[in-house]
């Protein structure tokens, strides 16, 4: 049994580093890529622990048990955002920049139940973008290249700039799905069982 916040702490390093792992894994047509985050998703990694610690949902790193569940979830959360995020083009632009002006006023309050849930109504976003939305736009908008003479490489030219989309087999996403669970099983891991989730203050009897 997982009882004392050490044991936790490692048990969700270990759930953290196996999201980081699997959220980079891509199926691909001859073998398997590895996909690692970059710049972005690395800021907004840092961002999103900072104030996973701010509000609880992390626990302040405390030995090195807490400060390896720190470090592996960061990273994990790099990986899975890289996995999430729209690929590069104006939707990756509009995106990031829609997430950093409202990130503050959304995650910076609520208790750590609410902050979790808000981080899960954004994943379902981002994946019904990068996911959905993207592949159908990219499917309808203009000939594709090599026809219409001439005119289907100037739509993949301007395809490309909204975004540059590759696409993703099904057993791609299914790892990604899998990363998401361990992550936010590792976070679900390492709340403290007498912590206040709901945010509501102790009545007196």
């Amino acid at each position: 049994m997982i009882r004392t916040p050490a044991q936790r702490a490692v048990a969700a390093a270990l759930l953290f580093l196996a999201s980081a792992v699997l959220a980079g894994i891509a199926p691909a047509e001859h073998g398997v890529e590895y996909h690692v985050f970059g710049i972005v998703e690395g800021l907004f990694a840092l961002l999103l622990a900072y104030l996973l610690v701010l509000r609880g949902a992390w626990p302040s790193p405390a030995g090195v048990p807490g400060w390896a569940a720190a470090a592996y979830g960061t990273l994990a959360t790099a990986q899975v955002l890289e996995f999430l995020f729209p690929p590069p083009g104006l939707v990756q632009w509009v995106v990031v920049m829609g997430m950093a002006i409202t990130a503050w006023s959304v995650f910076s309050a609520g208790s750590p139940r609410r902050l979790v849930a808000s981080l899960a109504s954004l994943a379902v976003i981002l994946a019904l973008v990068r996911y959905s939305v993207i592949p159908v736009l990219w499917t309808h908008i203009g000939p594709a290249a090599g026809t219409a003479f001439g005119l289907g490489d100037l739509a993949e030219s301007a395809r490309r700039i909204f975004a540059d989309w590759r696409p993703v087999k099904p057993a791609g996403e299914l790892i990604g799905f899998l990363a998401v669970c361990c992550w936010a099983l590792a976070t679900r891991l390492v709340w403290s069982p007498a912590a206040r989730v709901d945010g509501d203050r102790p009545t007196a009897d």
